[in-house]
């Protein structure tokens, strides 16, 4: 018989498990109905080896989904997120925070290398979510005003880019 697990471990399958179905179901154009769809397959794991393990895989799709997403510009991040809130997903721009090994990069870095990277960060500090903790935001801050303190950059974006989180 599987043990329980800690309540931020339920939050967290609750959220990814949420996520991973939007994307099947929206991006991927799987059924709902469908056995292969991934929350019927989450389902199934649970059943069969408790949700603390089937969290490992949920972890590992969320991520998958969150790396093919990777190429979406900065407006279609936007509108992405703000359809998952209105829907009570967490975020795009949370789960890169989480999960992407750009940001990893980024914030191991100390910089950002061009545009792409910028947006991140941006959409990283106006996401508004409660999990960033004040030194991150002073540091994107930082990292952010380093970039367009930069003088052979061809990117200029305005100083309001710059954001204090905390909507």
């Amino acid at each position: 018989m599987a043990r329980p697990i800690s309540a931020e471990k339920e939050r967290e399958y609750a959220e990814l498990s949420a996520f991973v179905d939007m994307y099947a179901t929206h991006f991927l154009k799987i059924s709902p109905a469908d056995p292969m769809h991934p929350t019927n397959v989450g389902r199934n794991m649970v059943a069969a080896i408790g949700k603390s393990k089937a969290l490992v895989g949920l972890r590992q799709a969320a991520s998958d989904f969150v790396e093919s997403l990777q190429d979406f510009d900065h407006q279609q991040v936007e509108i992405l997120d703000a359809a998952l809130k209105r829907a009570g997903i967490v975020t795009l721009t949370e789960l890169r925070r989480r999960h992407s090994r750009k940001y990893r990069s980024i914030l191991k870095r100390g910089s950002v290398r061009d545009e792409a990277e910028y947006y991140l960060v941006t959409a990283v500090l106006s996401d508004c979510s409660d999990s960033i903790d004040p030194e991150e935001i002073d540091r994107l801050n930082s990292i952010l005003l380093d970039f367009e303190q930069s003088a052979n950059q061809s990117f200029k974006p305005t100083p309001s880019a710059r954001l204090n989180s905390r909507c």
